[in-house]
């Protein structure tokens, strides 16, 4: 059990560093990438979600899929101009394109969003012609066959940014990669059901919206578990002693998991329980919360992982296996 990779760091780093300077370079990454992949999160779980509303029942949930191909759609390109602004120029885009790198999320990344952004296109092309004449039902039977693959890839694009963040040498984000992908893919089914909940709620269509208000409470709840295991995970890593020593002092996950777990956790159960015909002013609450919780996760993961590289100590822990060896060896 102790020759577990997960239990080599449950001891702090003793070791020495080079005067306590840091021995990494933290990542430039601003409010642009972690932006984009909360928008990435989104636009993929809200064509997933489009592609087994289509095939549970097309016609009821037309509205539905229409919403989410245009929320896929205006989410990839949005999520790509903000990917071009840190780039600083297009042309990086399209080098990144030029090769096939198996190894490199980046490379397999920016094919995934490259594929999304299309298919995703197409499907909210079709819906503005509409199945008039020929051309438009010809062009609706094309869509439901891209539909399958924007939901693929979809699920690719909110879930592919944290094997990216997973392969740097940042000890946060480093720690613990399939904890951060689970609270990745939690976060963005819930507010992919929370934004479509709302379009669903604005068009009338309450019992679609009840129907993902309540997809949006299992993912919420769902979200709210792997939060807990990976704040565990995290202190098991020693990861949590290097946050609250950080200059800002964050606490960690803590406000993230009110806004995005117990508040609407709460909203959506008293829809549940106070009302027969579910009042939507608590729908619209929940789901606010949840869309603001999940923008909070992604922008306090990338401020936490930019502050833990500067921390040599909880670096060099990662990074000297021997070193927690011979530490284990003196229990």
């Amino acid at each position: 059990m102790l020759d577990r990779p997960t239990e080599r760091l449950a001891r702090p780093y003793s070791g020495e560093t080079y005067y306590e300077r840091a021995p990494l370079k933290p990542a430039h990454w601003d409010w642009t990438v972690s932006s984009y992949i909360f928008l990435a999160g989104l636009g993929g779980a809200a064509q997933g979600l489009a592609t087994l509303a289509r095939f549970a029942d097309a016609r009821q949930f037309a509205g539905l899929v229409r919403n989410a191909r245009h929320l896929g759609t205006a989410a990839s390109a949005l999520g790509a101009a903000l990917l071009v602004l840190d780039l600083k120029t297009p042309g990086r885009w399209y080098n990144m394109l030029r090769i096939v790198r198996p190894t490199s999320p980046m490379s397999f990344g920016s094919y995934i969003l490259t594929a999304f952004g299309g298919l995703s296109a197409f499907t909210s092309f079709s819906e503005m012609v509409g199945r008039r004449g020929l051309v438009g039902r010809m062009l609706a039977r094309l869509a439901g066959i891209a539909q399958i693959g924007a939901g693929v890839t979809g699920a690719g694009a909110s879930t592919y940014t944290a094997s990216l963040l997973s392969a740097t040498s940042s000890p946060f984000w480093a720690a613990t990669p399939r904890h951060l992908g689970v609270m990745f893919g939690t976060s963005a089914v819930a507010c992919a059901a929370a934004a479509l909940s709302l379009g669903e709620r604005w068009a009338g269509r309450h019992a679609s919206g009840r129907r993902l208000d309540d997809i949006a409470f299992f993912a919420t709840a769902a979200h709210l578990l792997a939060s807990l295991s990976w704040t565990r995970r995290l202190k098991r890593e020693g990861i949590p002693e290097a946050v609250t020593s950080s200059p800002s002092g964050r606490t960690l996950n803590t406000g993230e998991m009110l806004v995005a777990g117990a508040v609407p956790l709460a909203a959506y159960a008293l829809n549940r329980v106070a009302t027969s015909n579910r009042d939507p002013a608590l729908s619209v609450i929940g789901s606010v919360a949840i869309l603001a919780g999940g923008l909070m996760l992604r922008h306090g993961a990338l401020g936490l992982g930019k502050e833990t590289a500067e921390q040599p100590r909880t670096y060099f822990g990662r990074a000297q296996p021997a070193q927690s060896k011979r530490l284990r060896d003196r229990r």
